[in-house]
């Protein structure tokens, strides 16, 4: 609500004035955060398939670098549509150069490790370890931004790194090949948290849909130069190109915008809260069309997961002092 101060006759009396606008704004915010949760649930959701769409694509023989250069450059063209659809102010080169480094952490370089990591491991494992980013978040903030390290903060990073080792089954022994797929996604998440705050930073001053359109961008060309459209690695058959249009729209399209444009609403920090139902959206996912499911240990640490980063997300930013 908004507060009117007026001062009269030399006595300093606060008024309050409560008016139809003022009460306009409040629910206007309360609309702008539903919607900002609403958009990091869809994003959650439909970004939870994408581990399905990869091991069903690599049963035809797809590589993952291939399957990435296919799947960005055919989701491109949306990304530029959206933003024809929704013409926002001018952005400064200085803006686009980051956001382009943003998607270049975020889409490029954490997504190469993320599929090469599906090689070795199953899609809802990936999930659970990938979804680890918030509290890889709170040690950039605090190393780059200054900000304190709670007891909030530290019990977090404490159930999130113990979840993952349950979930990883560190302490019963574990195969090679898992471990480099778990090593793998584990940097795709390291990497992910970095391009996280780059977004929440930057949509302050360039609209989502340009931040996705600019970013997708960059991953793309970079995937296409890393693929150079080798002899012999286009699908042969259709089913596979069905796959990679969903894969394209459902799980790249959809939970990119809508990622960016619900931190813009609501930041990143809730934007993890919403976002918790990701893991489990896989796990089922997983279990329905590949077969695949989670020893009692690994949903154990799947849930200490999960709250570990919601305790970080509950957590006030404190600012430090320099700011």
């Amino acid at each position: 609500m908004e507060r009117n101060q007026y001062t009269t006759d030399g006595l300093e009396e606060a008024v309050t004035l409560v008016t139809p606008f003022s009460w306009n704004v409040t629910e206007m915010e309360k609309r702008k955060e539903i919607t900002g949760y609403l958009l990091v649930a869809a994003s959650a959701v439909t970004f939870s398939a994408k581990g399905i769409f990869a091991k069903l694509l690599y049963r035809h023989g797809i590589d993952p670098v291939t399957l990435l250069a296919l799947r960005f450059a055919m989701s491109l063209p949306l990304f530029w549509a959206a933003v024809l659809i929704f013409p926002s102010e001018r952005v400064s080169w200085k803006d686009v150069f980051y956001v382009a480094l943003s998607g270049l952490l975020g889409l490029y370089l954490a997504a190469l490790a993320d599929f090469y990591g599906l090689l070795y491991i199953d899609a809802s494992l990936e999930r659970v370890i990938l979804y680890a980013y918030p509290a890889f978040v709170v040690v950039w903030t605090t190393l780059f931004f200054k900000e304190p390290m709670t007891k909030k903060k530290l019990a977090s990073l404490g159930l999130t790194y113990i979840g993952l080792a349950l979930v990883m089954k560190v302490f019963q022994g574990v195969g090679r090949a898992e471990l480099i797929g778990a090593a793998l996604v584990l940097f795709s998440a390291v990497i992910y948290s970095l391009s996280y705050i780059f977004t929440e930073v930057f949509s302050k001053r360039v609209s989502g849909v340009k931040m996705s359109a600019y970013a997708t961008t960059a991953a793309a060309f970079a995937f296409l130069g890393t693929w150079g459209g080798k002899p012999g690695t286009l699908p042969a058959d259709a089913g596979a190109w069905w796959l990679l249009a969903a894969l394209a729209v459902v799980s790249t399209f959809v939970p990119v915008l809508t990622i960016t444009l619900g931190i813009k609403r609501i930041g990143a920090s809730r934007a993890a809260i919403a976002s918790f139902i990701g893991p489990v959206s896989t796990a089922v996912l997983a279990w329905a069309v590949l077969g695949e499911s989670l020893e009692p240990v690994q949903l154990g640490g799947m849930f200490l997961v999960m709250a570990g980063v919601l305790v970080v997300s509950f957590e006030k930013r404190v600012k430090p002092e320099s700011e």
